[in-house]
């Protein structure tokens, strides 16, 4: 159970589950690794970070233990160090300047949101879906990062493009 107070004045919450402020993210080729480690991980255990079936309770993630807080009022993004009392790592805010144009596909790192809520709904209905039926769904919008880690790019189903800048 855990707060964070937003810049924008906003507290954003996981004391209710699901939680619109909570949501994963991961890169596009640690969900094809854990894929080809078990084709057959759940989307849980992919989401949770645990492969119960293949390593016997042991975490098949190896990176540094942060949570991501989105706003619904100012729609910022936090990257939150999860160890040391909730550090705020990185920031990102909306961009309204439309002149930057989205790099090309592949200078970006393709992106998976996985917002508590939307988990919430999907395991409800299907709680033994695979990370790779998943996958295949087409699902909208699509997310990357530049290489820099300091923008996002949103693309949604007509694409349009929305970017998130990383501010200080």
């Amino acid at each position: 159970m855990a707060r964070l107070g937003c810049k924008c004045g906003a507290e954003m919450s996981n004391t209710m589950a699901p939680s619109k402020n909570n949501l994963n993210v991961y890169y596009i080729c640690e969900a094809k690794e854990a894929i080809q480690n078990n084709p057959n991980i759940k989307l849980w255990d992919f989401y949770t970070g645990w492969d119960e079936i293949n390593n016997c309770k042991d975490s098949f993630q190896k990176r540094e233990e942060v949570e991501y807080w989105y706003c619904t009022e100012c729609k910022r993004l936090y990257e939150v160090q999860a160890v040391s009392c909730g550090k705020i790592l990185k920031t990102y805010e909306p961009c309204e300047n439309k002149d930057i144009i989205m790099p090309d596909i592949l200078c970006l790192d393709e992106l998976i949101f996985l917002w508590d809520v939307e988990m919430d709904e999907l395991l409800s209905k299907n709680d033994k879906m695979t990370l790779a039926e998943y996958l295949t769904q087409t699902t909208f919008p699509k997310y990357y990062i530049s290489k820099d880690k300091k923008t996002i790019y949103v693309v949604d189903n007509v694409g349009c493009v929305r970017f998130y800048k990383q501010v200080l």
